[in-house]
């Protein structure tokens, strides 16, 4: 049975797959489009705010420039990593290089954390020296700043519905810039109005501590896709009960659901089912995996058909019929 099995279901599993990577190579040039528009903006706020910071003596303006940098060196890699990915699998990489995005998005939040915590340290050492703080510039360019950071955020966010680990990275940084932008104008205020320097210091220390929470998800989605755990959205109970409401299905075990890219989901399991027709097993098959594709966005699916008691199954090692 498995035999004709592989046979019946060797152009499905060809099939699905082409449309699959079709799918995922217009999506994933989409973002890359809109990283590519990003980052071009991202280039021109880090350096005026990385020189105006200087001239102005502003740690908060200066760390706001890092974290835009940063976002630089994320972008640029979430965009090589998009290209490597639409590369053509092969016998080796018999997924291709899909993964790429993700080791991008890890790399990216742990850049993140390493920023933040240089940011808290130079706030620490800041506040304990005096510095001539120029409020003023530093008002001026920080509002150039979040004008374009939310720009770069409007241009990340357009098509969100199925968006992938690197844009949601790329789209975290700019609004992490957005909110920082926002609390170095706050405390250029501060220093316009009161003359309280230290100001400037506590708005760098709350950037980086910004840095670190918008770090945070995206690293446990990370590690969660790489550790090939059930996606978040997907709950197996609920996946099993729709495949065991199929004609012909009595039952499904060893089921596992994964992500092996964003937007990209795939499961296996072992079908039993009641036919040892050829036809009525291929129809099946496709019946099961077209309710996983419409019901769940699974598009990649790997089923086993057996002809076996579900009770021959269940029964725990070492006990006789």
């Amino acid at each position: 049975m498995r035999a004709w099995f592989r046979e019946a279901y060797r152009p499905i599993i060809s099939d699905s797959w082409k449309v699959l990577r079709a799918d995922h190579n217009l999506q994933t040039r989409e973002a890359e489009r809109r990283l590519w528009l990003t980052l071009s903006v991202a280039v021109g706020i880090a350096a005026m705010e990385l020189v105006g910071g200087l001239i102005a003596q502003s740690l908060s303006l200066i760390s706001d420039s890092g974290h835009v940098f940063t976002d630089v060196l994320a972008i640029g890699l979430s965009i090589f990593s998009i290209r490597l990915a639409r590369r053509p699998h092969s016998a080796r990489w018999s997924y291709g290089y899909h993964r790429a995005e993700i080791f991008a998005a890890l790399a990216n939040g742990g850049v993140l954390i390493g920023v933040a915590l240089i940011i808290l340290y130079t706030a620490y050492l800041r506040s304990l020296q005096s510095v001539q703080l120029q409020g003023s510039l530093v008002l001026f360019l920080a509002s150039i700043g979040l004008t374009g950071n939310l720009v770069m955020a409007l241009v990340l966010f357009h098509g969100q519905n199925r968006m992938s680990l690197n844009v949601r990275g790329a789209l975290l940084h700019v609004m992490g810039d957005a909110l920082s932008s926002f609390g170095v104008i706050i405390g250029a205020l501060v220093v316009i109005f009161t003359g309280y320097v230290p100001a400037d210091s506590i708005v760098a220390a709350l950037i980086g501590i910004l840095i670190i929470a918008s770090a945070y998800s995206l690293l446990r989605d990370s590690v969660n896709i790489l550790g090939e755990a059930t996606p978040r959205h997907l709950k197996l109970e609920k996946v099993a009960k729709t495949v065991e409401q199929v004609k012909g299905v009595r039952g499904i075990h060893d089921l596992h659901i994964w992500t092996i890219s964003s937007g990209l989901y795939a499961l296996s399991g072992h079908l039993i089912v009641d036919t040892d027709d050829l036809e009525e097993g291929t129809a099946i098959i496709r019946e099961v995996s077209r309710r996983l594709r419409e019901a769940f966005g699974i598009e990649h699916v790997t089923l086993q058909l057996e002809k076996q008691v579900l009770q021959e199954i269940e029964r725990p090692t070492g006990q006789l019929p």
